[in-house]
């Protein structure tokens, strides 16, 4: 399962028709919170994060990972490409930092790469 979680509706619909026509099965979130509760870890999991979110943010979700063991590959997305943000990613184990838009084909190549390698 891909998992998706941005505040913008568009942005999440745009990666789910993506990533259904990559033949990936698809569910999304407007925030960490809903995600936290829904979310029963798998094998073939995948998340892509929006690192600027209300509420709790990208790393603040990437930290609750951390304390709770919960291991699944994450690539973190933003229009807002800072330092902080990278850094954060990098230390929880990001999979890899994309600035929006991003390149759909380098996004499914990279979730299949990473799918094969867990």
């Amino acid at each position: 399962m891909i998992y998706i979680i941005d505040d913008d509706q568009y942005v999440r619909r745009g990666f789910k028709i993506l990533l259904r026509s990559a033949g990936f099965e698809c569910k999304d979130f407007e925030n960490a919170e809903d995600f936290i509760k829904a979310y029963s870890p798998d094998n073939e999991d995948f998340l892509i994060l929006d690192y600027h979110l209300p509420e709790m943010n990208g790393c603040e979700l990437l930290a609750y990972f951390k304390a709770n063991n919960i291991h699944i590959p994450v690539i973190i997305v933003t229009a807002y490409d800072d330092q902080l943000s990278r850094e954060c990613a990098k230390n929880y184990g990001a999979v890899a930092f994309l600035r929006k838009p991003v390149d759909g084909e380098a996004l499914i190549d990279m979730i299949k790469y990473t799918l094969q390698e867990v």
